[in-house]
């Protein structure tokens, strides 16, 4: 039995990025000022109302940063000047009405939608990937589309996959993954690539076991879950070899997770049959699976964001206790302890460079 998600949109309305910190370069095309923002390599937004406050993430502390303006999402890469937010007014979750986009020493805005959410940046930094609507109307999907930053324009896919939902990954700055299927064609439920530089899509991966409610990339290996009836399943597929590996069985859902290829392990956030969210680690070269989180806290907020630093420790948000504020919190690699490092309680996202 497939199990179909539903989003729910709000009416969204046009207001700019009013505040940024850092320094300032000027826009060639039009002769307007930029401030390109100084950002650590992960960094925390706390919802303060009218504006938002911006965080370096320092090691175990919060440094503020600024302010931003009605920002719902964002990616962005220090080393390339690129810094793409999705904004929207009416500060609904994760969704918002247009993308703004500083590359380089250009501003740009692309609004030609009713609502866009889940933005995905190549490596280079000059393409991105996100979903758009239409309308309020989940019917109204446009599916994944593909926008080229530095030439400013979309890049159409000779596809015919109907994408589902936020399933879609960078492999590299010209192969992106996707799961979906092909309207009318039975047994199409397969993950997909398409390599821009050759303008061809092929299939990755036949086979996800049932139908596909997360996955992620360790190179050009997955770690994907698959439900099949009522059973979520976890596996490790080896892109090179062709085999899949079982994890487990005991998650009801997989919310997000952040990569460290380096060291073959993904952290993600996941709810198990107890329905309780907690922080895991799967490693690649054993298989294993371990949880991190137990009694403190005791609940983590599942869409407010998972990072890793260039250190290695791991940012998310959290409730020391079931229905108190959020925190944010970090786990320490080296002495695998987890600390809280936010000064006070508020609803708080995390941000990782790409």
């Amino acid at each position: 039995m497939k199990i179909f998600m539903k989003i729910i949109f709000y009416t969204a309305v046009f207001l700019n990025i009013v505040t940024l910190s850092g320094c300032s370069t000027r826009n060639k095309y039009k002769g307007e000022v930029i401030k390109e923002p100084n950002y650590s390599d992960v960094i925390v937004i706390k919802d303060g109302g009218d504006k938002e406050d911006i965080f370096n993430v320092h090691s175990n502390q919060l440094v503020k940063n600024g302010t931003v303006d009605h920002i719902s999402e964002m990616v962005y890469d220090t080393q390339k000047s690129v810094y793409v937010y999705l904004v929207d007014k009416n500060k609904t979750p994760k969704i918002g009405n247009k993308v703004v986009a500083l590359y380089g020493n250009t501003k740009s805005e692309i609004k030609d939608f009713f609502a866009v959410k889940d933005i995905k940046i190549n490596p280079s930094g000059d393409k991105i990937a996100y979903r758009a609507f239409n309308s309020s109307s989940t019917d109204s999907a446009q599916g994944m589309k593909v926008y080229d930053l530095k030439n400013k324009k979309y890049i159409e896919l000779k596809s015919k996959v109907l994408v589902s939902g936020n399933l879609y990954e960078w492999l590299d700055d010209h192969r992106i993954i996707y799961y979906g299927n092909i309207e009318g064609q039975r047994n199409s439920d397969k993950v997909y690539l398409y390599d821009l530089s050759k303008d061809s899509e092929q299939v990755y991966l036949n086979d996800t076991r049932g139908y596909c409610m997360y996955f992620t990339t360790i190179g050009d290996d997955l770690l994907f879950s698959s439900r099949n009836q009522d059973e979520l399943d976890l596996y490790y597929y080896n892109h090179k070899t062709g085999q899949f590996k079982f994890l487990s069985d005991e998650f009801e859902q997989i919310y997000d997770s952040t990569v460290d290829s380096k060291n073959g392990c993904v952290f993600f956030i996941g709810k198990n049959e107890e329905n309780i969210e907690s922080l895991y680690k799967f490693t690649q070269k054993d298989g294993g699976v371990n949880r991190i989180t137990y009694d403190f806290p005791e609940n983590i907020a599942e869409y407010s964001g998972i990072a890793q630093s260039k250190r290695g420790d791991v940012y998310f948000v959290g409730m020391v206790n079931r229905g108190s504020g959020e925190d944010v919190f970090m786990y320490n690699i080296r002495d695998k302890s987890i600390n809280i490092i936010s000064d006070q309680e508020g609803i708080y996202n995390i941000y990782k460079e790409k």
